[in-house]
């Protein structure tokens, strides 16, 4: 997994809900798991993928950027 850089330099973490929507900065490609069985989460179908948000794993549908699932503090 390639390090975490916010988009942009000024934007701080906030903790994120199911429910919230993603600017598309945040859950481009570059943020995507790419493989999300090597660390244990499900399988991502569809219009959904997981996307690291600093030190959490998002299930994010990247049509909306409607948050699904989240998992705080995945990556600590």
């Amino acid at each position: 997994m390639r390090p975490y850089y916010a988009p942009y330099r000024s934007y701080s973490y906030r903790r994120l809900t199911i429910g919230f929507f993603l600017d598309s900065l945040f859950f481009s490609s570059n943020y995507w798991i790419d493989e999300p069985r090597q660390y244990r989460l499900p399988d991502a179908y569809g219009p959904y993928r997981w996307v690291r948000y600093y030190d959490d794993a998002l299930l994010v549908n990247i049509y909306s950027g409607e948050v699904v699932d989240v998992i705080y503090s995945f990556f600590w």
